[in-house]
Formats: structure tokens, C-alpha cells, sequence
């Protein structure tokens, strides 16, 4: 068995992950700090300073814990944390689908709205897509023949979209598709080819979508909202 190597914070140094004040009190959040994070073998006193914080106690509170004892917490921690981590992805993403659940895409989005207008770029555009016809197949084929279906159009998003772009289940047969530093015309040509991955992986049928660009007021539920608005304009104009 390799030696373990025991490592300390320099002198001087002071790490995000055993600020108390910083916002990590979030323990899934917290836990992903490199501190914790970190596989090899820690001093007594970083292990006291990291389970201290975690615990939102103070360091003397864990003062009569020996080296062995603070290194089996921290392992339990550990375990525990990515385990609650597991946990927090399963329920942040639709069983069928893998796409985001609604409430977890709407967060993601507003994150991606927020860091846009910090940093900048060239926009956020909302697609909201809607399976055409799937009541009718569900209906007449089976409810197997409907999730193929829902499979099939995330299936089709996820082949376009770049991996940080969001795909979002947001209710029985709508989706959304978030996608980030793009202009309106890259949106709406990404929009095409999704269209015909669809209707070629699924022999002929269609969907229907609505587009909306962020502007400097909206939040996530607005600009979603936006979109809808823009897919039913669309469907009023086609059956006019």
C-alpha cells in the first residue's frame, strides 16, 4: 500500500472551504470545494477545521477528537455528502427523459441569465418545444409509443445542443431548450436542424416551437413565458 501523505494549508493561506462565513453552508454545495474534495490524507488540524465548518461548530468543540476518530468523520461526511449529491442529480432530472425536472431547469436558467448580465456575451435564447400530436398516440398506439416519442425529442435537442446549453422537461409533452451565448439567427438555425433530427428519428412527425430572446428585464419564468406565447402566435398562424 502507497504511504499516505499528510498535507496542511501553508501558512498565510486561507481556503474557501473553511470560511464560515462564505456561501457554502449548503453542504452539497460546500462539499465540492477542493478541501474536502481532496482524496489524500489530511492533518488532524485541517480535518478538525473542515469538519468544524461542515458541522457549523467551532474547532474546540471537536478538541478531544484524535487523529483516527477526525478522519473516520470526515470519511462518513465524505460518503454522506456524495451520496446526498447522487441523490440531489436523480431528483433534479425527469426518469424518461434525463432532461432537467421544471423546477431545477428554471433555476439553472436564472443562474444562466444572471452570469450573462455579470459577464456579458452574446445573449440567451428560450426555445419551447411541444410534441405535436402525442395525446392522439398515446391514445391510439399506447403510452410506450407517447415516451418514445419524448425520448426521441430530447434525443434530437441533445444531438444539436452543446453540453452546457439547458434542456429542460417542463411539463407532459413541453420542452425547454435553453441555449446560451447565441444571436437570434445561430438560434433559430440550431432550431431547424432540431426539427429535422426529430421528424427523421421519428418517421415523418413534427413539433412545434417558440422562440424567445432574454432581454435586460427578463427573469427564467418570464422568458419562458415568452416563448409559449411565441409557439401558440405559431400554431394560431399555421391553422389560420
Amino acid at each position: 500500500m502507497a504511504p499516505t501523505r499528510e498535507t496542511s494549508l501553508s501558512p498565510g493561506t486561507t481556503s474557501p472551504a473553511l470560511d464560515a462565513e462564505a456561501p457554502t453552508r449548503d453542504l452539497v454545495g460546500w462539499t465540492r470545494q477542493a478541501e474536502f474534495r481532496n482524496t489524500r490524507r489530511l492533518s488532524a488540524e485541517v480535518t478538525r477545521k473542515l469538519l468544524a465548518t461542515a458541522l457549523g461548530l467551532t474547532t474546540e468543540a471537536l478538541a478531544s477528537l484524535d487523529a483516527a476518530q477526525l478522519r473516520t468523520a470526515l470519511d462518513r461526511l465524505r460518503a454522506m455528502a456524495g451520496l446526498t449529491q447522487k441523490l440531489a442529480e436523480l431528483a433534479s432530472h425527469d426518469d424518461l427523459t434525463g432532461a432537467l425536472r421544471r423546477s431545477a431547469g428554471l433555476s439553472a436558467l436564472q443562474r444562466e441569465i444572471d452570469r450573462s448580465r455579470r459577464a456579458g456575451g452574446i445573449g440567451i435564447v428560450v426555445l419551447f418545444l411541444d410534441v405535436d400530436g402525442l395525446k392522439h398516440i398515446n391514445d391510439t398506439e399506447g403510452h410506450a409509443a407517447g415516451d418514445r416519442l419524448l425520448i426521441d425529442v430530447v434525443a434530437a435537442i441533445r444531438r444539436r445542443v452543446r453540453s452546457y446549453d439547458l434542456v429542460i422537461r417542463y411539463g407532459g409533452d413541453e420542452f425547454v431548450c435553453a441555449l446560451v451565448d447565441v444571436a437570434l439567427p445561430d438560434a433559430e438555425r440550431t432550431l431547424a436542424d432540431i426539427r429535422r433530427q426529430y421528424t427523421a428519428r421519428t418517421h415523418g412527425r413534427t413539433i412545434s416551437v417558440g422562440l424567445a430572446a432574454v432581454d435586460e428585464t427578463d427573469t427564467a419564468e418570464s422568458v419562458v413565458a415568452k416563448a409559449d406565447a411565441a409557439l401558440y402566435t405559431e400554431r394560431r398562424r399555421l391553422h389560420s
